[in-house]
């Protein structure tokens, strides 16, 4: 398995997301958890839009499909989370779900 913290590591990852208000109006949103994301946006509704495509694009980089979702705060004191699932595991769930 590759160094925690690369887009290499086969399983769901999360994603925390730090915001942090830019020069000339933008809104930038990092993580620590996942390496070279950046987004920048001028409001927070475009840049949490943003955020899954950016994941997505990291990944793809690396060679691996994914599949994101917003996690649901357990409260007001965490850091918007991000999961991102290998396309592979997400496509076997559904499957088995259906059956």
């Amino acid at each position: 398995m590759e160094k925690s913290g690369t887009v290499h590591d086969r399983g769901a990852r999360i994603v925390r997301i730090e915001f942090e208000p830019g020069d000339a109006g933008l809104i930038f949103a990092t993580s620590s958890d996942l390496r070279g994301l950046l987004v920048a946006e001028r409001t927070m509704k475009e840049v949490e839009a943003a955020i899954p495509q950016a994941i997505e694009d990291l990944y793809a980089a690396a060679g691996e499909r994914v599949v994101v979702s917003r996690v649901e705060a357990a409260d007001a004191t965490m850091k918007e989370t991000w999961v991102a699932f290998p396309a592979e595991i997400a496509r076997m769930a559904l499957l088995n779900a259906s059956t």
